[in-house]
């Protein structure tokens, strides 16, 4: 029983990974046995955790039609947003009061490699170090239970965001300049431009969001 839960978890949290990251895409009709074929995995805990994945709103279980990837809708996109802004400011504002020399150096490092991925256009990669970069803040202020309960109520805004990285008109740079200036701001203990800084950098969503959507309109519901 505990290695059927084991084989559930593991494909509960590869099929989420290609959800988000669009291996799977929204509206896709998901096929149970070429999935567990795939991922080498038994198709009892595949189909197990095909069913949490739908509690999760990240799949449709249609009766007598099938299973498909959940569209991606903008308005669970942007209470998400209203979330993670309320929280993160005040994240960030109390980071910058306590962020000590080696945090500073480690928020400095994800920067650099960041650059690297921005250059390559490594999607993954650089989608991986936003996310570190952020959890960062949660971790300083000892708030990483926050972060966690986070992750459940972002995934749909997790979803846009990597589908942002895709369209080519919106810049990886300016994502990336945003993380300077924070950390700039963080190194100078300055709490109130820091909270103002994540705000602005997470309302990029008001701009981006048209344009995401016509280049993807089949994507969203």
């Amino acid at each position: 029983m505990a290695q059927t839960s084991s084989f559930q978890d593991q494909a509960f949290e590869q099929i989420k990974s290609m959800i988000l990251r669009l291996e799977l895409k929204p509206g896709e009709r998901i096929n149970k046995n070429d999935l567990a074929a795939s991922l080498d995995i038994g198709i009892t805990p595949v189909r197990e955790a095909l069913i949490r994945l739908q509690r999760e709103d990240l799949l449709d279980i249609r009766p007598q039609s099938g299973t498909f990837v959940s569209k991606i809708t903008l308005d669970e996109v942007y209470q998400a947003r209203f979330v993670r802004k309320t929280l993160e400011q005040v994240v960030v504002a109390d980071a910058s009061k306590i962020t000590t020399t080696t945090q500073l150096k480690e928020l400095r490092k994800i920067l650099g490699l960041q650059q690297v991925y921005l250059n390559s256009r490594d999607y993954d990669n650089f989608f991986d170090l936003d996310e570190q970069f952020h959890r960062s803040f949660y971790e300083i202020t000892h708030k990483l239970y926050v972060w966690s309960w986070l992750q459940k109520v972002n995934i749909q805004y997790n979803r846009f965001r990597y589908l942002r990285l895709d369209v080519s008109p919106l810049d990886w740079k300016k994502i990336y300049q945003d993380h300077e200036q924070l950390t700039d701001a963080i190194a100078h203990q300055d709490s109130d431009y820091a909270s103002k800084l994540i705000g602005r950098h997470l309302d990029m969503l008001d701009t981006d969001a048209e344009v995401v959507k016509k280049k993807f309109p089949e994507y969203f519901s």
